[in-house]
């Protein structure tokens, strides 16, 4: 409907009296006044194609310093967002605690203070927000462009900060410390209000490495120390580029000062301790046979010239021989063979740190002792190798040695057996079979080496006069009356080479001429010869048979080689016993004719023997003998013949 201003509706009425009234009396019949004008739309719409009317009330949707703020920088402005464009002349601030502010805390909003867009309104402090003041911000009276007030006053709250640049206010070390220990894991600091956490870097000095840095929270960054710290050292950590969290620079004083952290670890005073042990401390379940080594590790590197482990087996001590690793760290000992179900230690004394701090025992070993407990041992030993080795082909039948008595040389065999553990050496017999008839045998009782490990029989003549052993046969020793420390018999299904209890062996045909060559070698004197350059008619002679030699030989710079001269008759099969590798040439002199020699090594009939070279003469003339070169001057033959 149109509404009509009042002064028209007077003119109306003064023109129309007798037919409208302005109120009162009775109502005269309506008059048709023809049709009604256009929709005007709804009432206060405003004129015709306005648009609908702005009912909807602004709301603050940013403001600045957020709310519960801390440390905000005292030149901070107050800044507020809101939802549409505002009367820029309209809006009140009530700041709280009001005696902190002029006229109590009241600040009118003026249009200079709004952005171009009417939307963001910003008040700024010349004197400053409070210091170390909880600031309580009130909007109230903010109108949009329609006249829409705030629904409600908008509250928010922060805390204004002491007015100066960030700082931390404790470190880890602490700053100047002089005596921080090896084993610090990290470096922190802590701030006075809350940072940026995207920027800022540690900058390390003195060898320091650091890993990344984390922020644990607001306030506290920490970062490992990944390089380890070293006596007397001096590091430090530059803290640069940090702020607050409001973009404030930091700044070192009065903790760090100089802007980084600065600290020491000082002389080695720590005394060392063991951290760990193999077998372990109060082991009570160790087993002797898979227990070589005792191992300990220390919680530093260690001095290796000194200090002393024992092996304390009851009343016995026995001290061990180490092998320390370069770092110093870990020490080891060998310990193979521990009695079997016994209470054992290592007992350690004089063992100093690289600085000659005293070992600390208590921690790991409490009595200074290493102590553990074997079972009981009820593993079978095992052959483990042997001379001659089990399946042998070329075992020669004797031995020559020298008796110490008439006659001053002999012949014997000796066989050797090593087991996987020390034996009980009460037990000794052993039986010599032969494979063709292995009901008839021989027995030798063989006597046991200090640590009960070996074994050495030895195998004498039936007869005077004969080998220990027949050549060309086959024989077999039989071992499995033996046992091990514990009474735990040989294994006989151990496999490899005498993996059964028995060493099967074939003999090779003897060499009596070898073996009268050896007892010469071994019982005789030698006769000295010095061999010649080039050979002539005063070359010395080394013909005599049975003869044993000791020749000298020209030369120089590790290269010696000579000659001597020989006239042996006609038609004679000849062999030279050499005590070590000696090139060997024969020659005819008077018609330059160079025999054939078969050079090799001899048979082990005896140590003193090792090569034998055999030729053949035919006629009744001078020959040389012409040695080397050999790096030894001096080497020593025997010459038989067949």
């Amino acid at each position: 409907m149109l509404r009509l201003p009042c002064p028209l509706l007077l003119a109306v009425g003064l023109l129309w009296g007798p037919l409208v009234g302005c109120g009162g009396g009775d109502t005269p019949p309506e008059v048709d006044a023809g049709p009604l004008p256009p929709d005007a739309g709804p009432p206060d719409a405003g004129p015709p194609d306005a648009g609908p009317l702005d009912r909807v009330p602004p709301i603050v949707t940013a403001h600045a310093p957020a709310d519960g703020a801390v440390a905000v920088p005292p030149d901070r402005r107050i800044e507020l967002v809101f939802s549409e464009p505002m009367q820029t002349q309209e809006g009140l601030l009530q700041l709280r605690p009001e005696t902190a502010f002029p006229d109590n805390g009241r600040v009118k909003v003026r249009p200079q203070d709004w952005d171009a867009a009417g939307r963001q309104v910003s008040f700024a402090f010349p004197g400053g927000l409070p210091l170390e003041t909880e600031v309580t911000v009130t909007a109230s009276q903010f109108l949009d462009v329609a006249g829409n007030p705030l629904p409600t006053a908008f509250t928010f709250r922060f805390t204004v900060n002491d007015g100066q640049p960030p700082r931390v206010t404790a470190t880890t070390p602490s700053e100047g410390a002089s005596r921080v220990p090896l084993d610090t894991a990290q470096v922190s600091f802590t701030f006075n209000e809350p940072m940026d956490p995207l920027v800022g870097s540690l900058r390390t000095q003195g060898g320091l490495t650091l890993g990344p840095a984390t922020w644990t929270s607001a306030l506290v960054l920490t970062a490992p120390i990944t390089s380890p710290l070293v006596n007397n050292g001096q590091y430090a950590v530059r803290l640069e580029g940090f702020r607050n969290v409001h973009g404030q620079a930091f700044s070192g004083g009065p903790t760090l000062g100089d802007g980084k952290l600065d600290f020491g670890t000082g002389p080695d005073l720590t005394p060392p301790t063991v951290v760990s042990a193999s077998p372990a401390e109060g082991s009570l379940d160790v087993v002797s046979e898979n227990t070589s080594r005792v191992v300990l590790t220390f919680s530093e590197p260690m001095k290796k010239t000194v200090g002393k482990a024992e092996l304390v087996d009851g009343a016995t001590r026995t001290v061990l021989t180490p092998q320390w690793t370069p770092d110093g760290f870990i020490v080891s000992y060998a310990v193979m063979f521990l009695r079997p179900n016994a209470s054992l230690g290592i007992a350690l004394s004089g063992f100093q740190d690289a600085v000659g701090n005293a070992l600390d025992p208590k921690p790991y070993l409490g009595n200074g002792m290493l102590d553990f407990k074997t079972v009981p041992d009820h593993t079978r030993p095992y052959l483990e190798s042997s001379t001659p080795v089990d399946g042998a082909q070329d075992v020669y039948p004797a031995e020559v040695y020298l008796t110490g008595g008439n006659p001053a040389t002999g012949l014997r065999k000796r066989f050797t057996f090593f087991f996987s553990e020390p034996m009980n050496s009460s037990v000794t017999r052993v039986t010599l079979h032969e494979s063709a008839n292995p009901d008839l045998f021989r027995t030798f009782n063989g006597t046991w080496s200090a640590d009960r490990r070996t074994l050495t029989v030895t195998i004498t003549p039936v007869a005077t006069g004969q080998l220990p052993l027949v050549g060309t046969r086959e024989y077999y020793v039989n071992l499995t009356a033996l046992q091990d420390a514990e009474g735990n018999p040989l294994e006989t299904t151990f496999p490899g080479p005498g993996g059964d209890g028995r060493v099967e062996f074939f003999t090779q045909w003897d060499l009596p001429y070898l073996d009268h060559a050896c007892a010469h070698a071994l019982s005789a004197n030698p006769v000295a010869v010095t061999a010649t350059a080039s050979y002539s008619g005063s070359t010395p002679r080394t013909d005599t048979l049975h003869s044993h030699y000791r020749v000298t030989l020209p030369g120089g710079n590790g290269s010696f080689t000579g000659s001597t001269r020989l006239r042996l008759g006609l038609d004679r099969l000849l062999y030279a016993f050499m005590s070590q590798n000696v090139p060997l040439e024969v020659s005819v002199p008077a018609s330059g004719a160079v025999l054939e020699v078969l050079y090799e090594p001899a048979p082990p009939a005896c140590d003193a023997l090792t090569h034998m070279a055999t030729f053949r003469v035919t006629a009744n003339e001078d020959v040389r003998a012409r040695f080397g070169p050999i790096p030894a001057q001096t080497f020593q033959f025997v010459l038989e013949e067949d």
